[in-house]
């Protein structure tokens, strides 16, 4: 009887057991919204049954059958390489088409050759007022004087009087040549425009000894005293030059080649050498239209320089002429080299015949093509030259590798990380 009892109590155990367990299962199982992951964007829609829905013949789903199993997952947009700063992409964008030739480009506005701009630094630490100075003619053609304007404004313009304004030069590409001092007035003497009108004028007109020493490149350096501060001092640069040794005699012709508007002017040229000259051209009522040029070798004597505006430019301007050929600067240029004589430049040295813009061609340039000579050892340029110390026998390279040196490790193969 004590057995069957303890059976029964050990079975009625048994099934309590087995009705929680059922209990645990049915709550892992049993669907719940809170739990349920958003739909993706785009993937299928999933229903999820209510279990008075849900057929009765039906087991329900495997535990290892994920929710997320029956949606789509998007992939995410590849990332977008950023080209390291410094570095060129590996397919650069594409040059603008090439529609005029060098030698000719459009004028925006008209602009001053052989001049240059203020400059100008704060002489207080309110930057009240402005030291400036500028020099009337950046290039300066021997005999003509050097003249240099300083001043001191405040925020509105309004020029103030200098305390001790003082002006000294020296050759820029040579430190050892001495300073020449450069007396500075306000008086109109010199070229000073005007007596009283605070802007100080420092004029010079170079002897046989400073012209020597001024020739090229001149650095000024203009200062003055300002109370409470002390000295303030400011840079500025011009060309002291001889000039080009050649000379425009004011005689141009005009006329349409090819479409192209052609003017030459007569030179004459006192030592042969390199010559560039340049104009800007503008309509009859100086609208800014082209600005040209022309550089070549000419030699002693009279001659002529031929600048060619290319018909594009006047074409599509739709401006007819006369046209005027101002701003025209003569320059001696040298060789592999920055350095050049200046002349001085002309404002208004032509007028063309009264032209039509539909005269000129509308065409854009061709570059003609490019040619690449190549040099080899039979090439006149390397006769009589010696053989190159060493050359490169690259025909066995392929099939007979050489095998390493003593004392070289031999490579090492790369791991397998597959297998």
């Amino acid at each position: 009887m004590g057995q069957d009892a303890s059976t029964n109590r050990r079975g009625w155990w048994g099934g309590l057991i087995a009705a929680v367990a059922a209990l645990v299962l049915v709550a892992l199982l049993w669907p719940r919204g809170d739990e349920t992951s958003p739909p993706v964007e785009g993937a299928p829609a999933t229903r999820t049954l209510a279990p008075a829905d849900a057929p009765t013949s039906r087991a329900p789903p495997p535990l290892v059958q994920p929710v997320m199993s029956t949606m789509a997952v998007a992939e995410p947009a590849p990332a977008q390489e950023s080209t390291p700063p410094g570095t060129t992409p590996a397919k650069p964008p594409e040059a603008p088409p090439i529609e005029l030739p060098p030698t000719t480009q459009v004028l925006a506005e008209e602009f001053y050759p052989g001049t240059t701009e203020w400059e100008d630094v704060p002489v207080d630490e309110s930057h009240q007022y402005s030291l400036r100075i500028l020099p009337k003619r950046y290039n300066v053609v021997a005999p003509m004087p050097i003249a240099v304007l300083l001043e001191i404004v405040d925020r509105q313009g309004k020029r103030q009087p200098l305390s001790n304004p003082h002006v000294r030069v020296r050759a820029l590409d040579d430190a050892s040549r001495p300073w020449i001092d450069v007396p500075v007035r306000d008086d109109g003497s010199g070229a000073d425009e005007q007596a009283g009108d605070r802007q100080y004028t420092a004029t010079l007109l170079p002897n046989r000894e400073q012209k020597k020493q001024l020739l090229g490149r001149v650095l000024i350096e203009g200062s003055v005293e300002v109370p409470g501060v002390g000295t303030r001092t400011i840079p500025s640069g011009l060309i002291y030059t001889v000039g080009p040794r050649a000379k425009l005699t004011g005689r141009w012709s005009d006329s349409v080649r090819d479409g192209n508007l052609v003017l030459e002017a007569e030179l004459e040229v006192e030592e042969p050498g390199l010559f560039t000259l340049m104009a800007q051209i503008f309509g009859p009522h100086q609208e800014p239209l082209a600005w040209v040029k022309q550089t070549e070798m000419l030699g002693a004597g009279r001659g002529t320089l031929k600048l060619e505006v290319f018909g594009k430019v006047l074409h599509d301007a739709g401006v007819d002429g006369p046209y005027r050929v101002r701003q025209v600067l003569l320059t001696r240029d040298y060789e592999n080299s920055s350095d050049y004589d200046p002349g001085v430049t002309i404002e208004e040295a032509h007028q063309t015949k009264p032209y039509r813009a539909r005269e000129f061609s509308p065409d854009a340039y061709v570059p003609p093509p490019r040619t690449v000579e190549e040099v080899t050892a039979e090439h006149p340029s390397q006769k009589d030259k010696p053989p190159p110390e060493r050359t490169r026998d690259t025909s066995n390279t392929a099939s007979s590798p050489q095998p390493p040196t003593q004392g070289d490790a031999a490579p090492r193969q790369a791991a397998d990380l597959g297998h």
